[in-house]
């Protein structure tokens, strides 16, 4: 079966792991110095947080949102739930957007209609790495004094107008979770738009102490709660012994699913739209279906796995209280979705046969 999802592994990351193990520091410190410049330097911004999740991440962002009671958050459903559980559990109201039928993303439109004087922020997510509107978004944050959030957890290496996300919106949140296109086992980033920020969100991940203090941090006030969301060295010893596979494997991302893109031809299969300034690093590769769970079935049988990946999340129990009617774009976009390997581990013969197969369905 080729498989939906794998793992990136290095041959150095025993040693490596090894290293940092005997070295008898294993929490924050230099390997979480190390890599967290390493990646912001790869995204283009210096103002690179890390933390040991994007759930992590997006909280912080929330935060630094005002983010709480009596406030209203508008969201996009078609994410994982880690997007929007914080968000309930910070006090405030969820309002859902609707997405675009032909994208997956958060419609600006949508994101217009449902402001109302309790919106403090709008988070949208790079649905399969294709990047929403982030300029219309911010345009309309603009007129209203919100913030923008992006959840960029698929988006690692995909650009908006030729830069890579991460240099665009107030706060920009990315995971390093498993099977993303870089993983440190469990991890995230967050990027601010300005330094002031940044090191506020530095303070708040480790209980809102400032670990660069040059006294005892018991000396240290805290004027602010902050959380324990640091990243430590072990998950930043693997995110280092990653950094120097990223572009290849972005690449490979990139590279298959353009293949993808060229070479699908099958009039029941239906590939999200592709607008010219937004370039994905295809995470997965969506397509669009009147029965996926047909093709689901018949992709097995010819050893490719599928799936949806993320299931909407306004239908969860949890989120009951936020239901909202009239979400056709969505409606449409998850009855229809289905998701094909398209990652780093693939063959030229896998993509062969993936093609052969999606272009001989029905025929």
């Amino acid at each position: 079966m080729i498989p939906l999802f794998k793992v990136h592994t290095p041959e150095n990351l025993g040693k490596a792991l090894e290293e940092t193990f005997q070295s008898g520091f294993i929490t924050e410190g230099d390997k979480s110095d190390q890599f967290e410049k390493m990646f912001g330097n790869f995204i283009g911004n210096d103002n690179c947080c890390l933390v040991n999740s994007c759930t992590s991440a997006l909280t912080l962002a929330y935060d630094m949102s005002g983010v709480g009671p009596d406030t209203e958050v508008i969201s996009t459903p078609m994410t994982c739930m880690a997007t929007n559980e914080p968000i309930h559990q910070m006090g405030a109201k969820i309002v859902w957007a609707d997405v675009d039928p032909e994208t997956g993303n958060i419609d600006p439109q949508s994101v217009k209609d449902k402001i109302t004087s309790k919106t403090v922020a709008i988070v949208g997510v790079h649905w399969s790495g294709l990047p929403f509107d982030i300029d219309g978004i911010g345009q309309i944050a603009k007129e209203n004094g919100l913030k923008v959030i992006e959840d960029a957890a698929h988006a690692l290496g995909s650009k908006y107008k030729g830069e890579y996300i991460g240099n665009h919106s107030d706060y920009v949140c990315f995971s390093f979770q498993a099977i993303k296109h870089l993983t440190t086992g469990d991890g995230g980033a967050i990027f601010a738009n300005n330094a002031k920020d940044a090191n506020l969100i530095r303070k708040l991940r480790w209980f809102g102490l400032d670990r660069k203090y040059k006294g005892s941090k018991w000396e240290q006030d805290i004027d602010r709660a902050g959380y324990k969301f640091h990243m430590n060295n072990i998950n930043a010893t693997i995110g280092l012994s990653q950094m120097p596979h990223l572009e290849k494997i972005i690449g490979s991302h990139i590279s298959n699913g353009m293949f993808y893109d060229r070479e699908i031809h099958n009039p029941y299969i239906k590939k999200l739209r592709k607008d010219s300034d937004k370039e994905s690093a295809y995470w997965i590769y969506s397509v669009l279906v009147d029965r996926p769970q047909e093709l689901k079935q018949y992709l097995a049988e010819h050893g490719i796995a599928s799936d949806v990946v993320h299931v909407r999340n306004d239908k969860y129990s949890v989120f009951k209280e936020y239901r909202a009617k009239n979400l056709k774009g969505c409606d449409y976009f998850c009855s229809s979705l289905l998701n094909i390997p398209v990652g780093w581990w693939l063959t030229a013969q896998h993509r062969d046969h993936i093609v052969t197969t999606l272009n001989d369905w029905r025929k």
